[in-house]
């Protein structure tokens, strides 16, 4: 049978099947970048492997080699999911997640969804941990008890909270199978109980009987997993595994001998694996052992010498005879992504650097890097980065104009890269880069802690660092470090941040104690003259909604954005300040409140439009230039947004991709605002052709600012007019009425708001 999507209304235990969330009723496109080297479960349907990751699923075609990967753009509930199992009768692999959704996918590409668990409020704790199926009933495994669904109709059936008794109630069912027209299930420090699948009311705790010793069952130690095949049910203890065939009580399995971390079933075949690196599975005449480093979380059994293994670290390896094939789709190696930095097709990942408190992580994740054209690559130890950089990279920040990256280590110094490749690495030892206690010690993993990186108008690189004695450094353009004095300094500050303004003023973020502006009196190598000024909350110190300050940006005005634990304030006289001016910022104005008023400001990123993005931990927002409009909101629930708590934001204004850096991964939208100048040699449409079945956006680049573009037909009759946001503009495929215009050859007629610098894009339709 197969499973259509329902809308019905739910009994038992909630609302109705949802419909979630695609592409086709969101503004603009989305791509996901996430780790799926990390394998947690894999299943076997129609041939294709799909593999559970850290990062949401995989399918792999073992004959063609084809990866395809799966993630909320794609219609998953989410990318953390927790089981996944193939109901063959069905004809659909079911994914379970943490917060109780269920997913249901056939193969045709399109999602189905079980709600009921997770919108239900009556239960806390819903993680769904373990599918069997059985003809026209699922079977689901939670963290509260038991739920059985009806594959006819997609309803749940019933949902048991205690079982036996006089037992507690709503306690972790970890494994669920049927066996010889019995439910058992696997209920936490309890052990198994069992009931006859065809009860009349599973929901009566006397219809669940307990397997021990008055049932034959031949150990009292603690069971952590169950499986069956159609003659045996199999209970793995922490020793050696058991099993009955349902006449003759239990005993200990021949073969599976010994202390298993997994334990598996297909059909007839059976087998564990050690997640120490060893496995052993067999069939009724082969036992096959053999070694996997990166810890083995599953394996599938596909026919006779042809099975995979998932695992921990090293994706899923698929072994054929003696053949191994391993399976990674391109993305980063975890994540974690703290900072992030974009710029000509290129982009750069500080993955982790320090815990809650800005203590150092000792981390050898490194840099990422991805290329467009060339995909993901890593920058450790082992990949030329510099053998001295041994604690976590939590600053990035790119270069427009020479391309090249400043990677900041939190402890051991700054990395400048170009290409993906590392140029130079700047320590104490070789720079003279301040430490937190003045003395260059290599191996101190806690040395210096780069928490912000500028460029100035002069080419100057600014760098301030946390805890350090010189808190504030430059490189200037020949090459020579200098540390600004320290007695310029309060005692007791925390610089987590750092940016330069368009007069030359460093704007350094002072945990908790509100911010610094370092002024260098127009002599930025001079540092007698320098003075520093401290703003605070309150009126005629600076007027910031509170001292908790976590991000700033500059805009193209020359503006300084500052995002508190309290919304977002702006500096709107820099000037002043640069003259020895304590100036008071003023908050943009929304809805006749303070704008974002009650949000902490993680970061601040300012498009080729002079828009504002501003990452919050209730998702993104972009606001107009002033503020004083909302343009977009995208959280986990309206949005494939993959965490509402947002780490950074960083804009590639070649392209105009809007890249978020969130606490589950890293995704990207495709805006509508690019830097640049009209130029009609630069003019792209893309894509080009245009399908007529296409559900995204057409992106015309190189408009320049404020641009007038006119979509007609080859005949000049106006089809859409639009404006372009910096260099780009984005039109949906459909005419001033709101219908998909058909198939034919398209002009986009350029010019600027005067009517001026008439340039033409050319692009066609093509049915499909």
């Amino acid at each position: 049978m197969k499973i259509k999507r329902f809308f019905l209304a739910a009994m038992a235990i909630g609302i109705g099947v949802s419909e979630g969330l695609t592409q086709n009723n969101l503004p603009g496109s989305w791509k996901a970048y996430l780790n799926h080297t990390a394998c947690i479960q894999a299943t076997e349907m129609n041939g294709i492997i799909y593999t559970l990751t850290s990062g949401g699923m995989f399918a792999y075609e073992p004959e063609s080699q084809e990866t395809k990967t799966f993630s909320t753009i794609d219609g998953m509930s989410g990318i953390n999911p927790t089981a996944i199992y193939h109901a063959e009768d069905a004809g659909n692999i079911f994914i379970g997640y943490e917060d109780g959704m269920i997913d249901y996918y056939s193969g045709a590409g399109e999602f189905g969804y079980f709600s009921q668990i997770q919108t239900n409020t009556f239960y806390t704790q819903k993680r769904i941990n373990e599918f069997f199926a059985k003809e026209n009933r699922l079977y689901v495994a939670t963290d509260f008890g038991l739920v059985v669904y009806n594959l006819d109709n997609g309803l749940p059936i019933t949902d048991v909270t205690q079982f036996g008794v006089g037992n507690a109630t709503r306690l972790k069912i970890s494994s669920v199978t049927v066996f010889k027209n019995r439910i058992y299930v696997l209920v936490q420090n309890s052990g198994i109980f069992s009931a006859n699948e065809n009860a009349t009311n599973l929901k009566d705790p006397a219809e669940w009987t307990i397997e021990d010793e008055s049932t034959g069952f031949p150990t009292t130690e603690p069971i952590f997993q169950l499986k069956s095949t159609p003659t045996i049910l199999l209970a793995r203890s922490d020793t050696t595994t058991y099993f009955s065939d349902g006449l003759s009580g239990w005993e200990q399995h021949p073969k599976l001998t010994g202390r298993l971390d997994r334990l598996y079933a297909w059909g007839e075949i059976v087998g564990g694996s050690r997640i120490n690196r060893t496995s052993v599975f067999y069939n009724e005449t082969d036992n096959i052992t053999f070694f996997v480093e990166g810890g083995v979380e599953d394996v599938v059994y596909i026919r006779k010498n042809v099975f995979l293994v998932a695992t921990r670290f090293n994706g899923l390896l698929y072994f054929d005879t003696y053949e191994v094939t391993n399976v990674t789709p391109d993305g980063p190696r975890s994540n974690d992504c703290v900072r992030i930095a974009a710029g000509n097709g290129e982009l750069y990942v500080a993955p982790k650097g320090y815990d809650q408190a800005y203590t150092p992580e000792v981390s050898t994740l490194g840099v990422y890097y991805y290329n467009k054209s060339a995909g993901w690559t890593f920058l450790d130890q082992s990949q030329g980065l510099d053998p001295t950089v041994s604690t976590g990279f939590a600053r990035v920040v790119y270069d427009d104009n020479s391309g090249n990256t400043w990677a900041g280590s939190w402890g051991s110094g700054l990395v400048e890269l170009q290409n993906g490749e590392q140029r130079a690495f700047y320590n104490c030892q070789n720079a003279g880069i301040s430490t937190i206690n003045a003395n260059c010690n290599l191996t101190n993993r806690e040395n210096s802690r780069v928490s912000g990186i500028d460029l100035d108008f002069s080419g100057n690189l600014w760098m301030s660092l946390d805890f350090a004695r010189e808190p504030l450094m430059v490189r200037n353009t020949d090459g020579q470090w200098l540390a600004t004095p320290s007695f310029r300094f309060p005692q007791n500050h925390h610089i987590t941040d750092m940016i330069v303004d368009d007069y030359g003023n460093k704007w350094m973020v002072n945990a908790e104690q509100g911010l610094l502006v370092y002024l260098d009196n127009n002599t930025p190598l001079d540092f007698d003259d320098d003075r520093v000024i401290s703003l605070k909350a309150g009126l005629n110190q600076g007027n910031l909604p509170t001292n908790q300050v976590y991000s700033l940006a500059k805009d193209m005005d020359g503006f300084v954005w500052v995002g508190t634990g309290q919304g977002v304030t702006v500096f709107y006289d820099p000037f002043s300040i640069s003259q020895g001016k304590v100036v008071d910022a003023s908050p943009p104005v929304f809805e006749r409140r303070p704008l974002l008023k009650d949000a902490i400001i993680n970061a601040i990123t300012v498009d080729g439009g002079n828009r504002k993005w501003f990452a919050t931990n209730d998702g993104v927002f972009l606001m107009s230039e002033d503020g004083d409009q909302e343009i977009y909101h995208f959280n986990e629930e309206n949005s494939p947004l993959l965490s509402d708590a947002v780490n950074d934001i960083a804009v590639d204004n070649n392209t105009g991709e809007v890249f978020f850096a969130t606490a589950r991964g890293i995704i990207s939208f495709q805006g509508d605002a690019t830097t640049g100048e009209t130029n009609c040699n630069e003019i792209l449409v893309y894509p080009n052709p245009v399908f007529t079945d296409y559900e995204g956006v057409v992106t015309i680049r190189g408009t320049g600012p404020e641009s007038r573009v006119k979509i007609t037909s080859v005949t000049g009759m106006l089809v859409k007019e639009i404006l372009s946001q910096g260099g780009t503009a984005i039109w949906d495929g459909r005419d001033v009425y709101g219908n998909k215009v058909k198939s034919g050859v398209y002009l986009a007629l350029i010019s600027n708001r005067n009517g001026d610098n008439g340039c033409v894009g050319k692009f066609t339709v093509i049915a499909r």
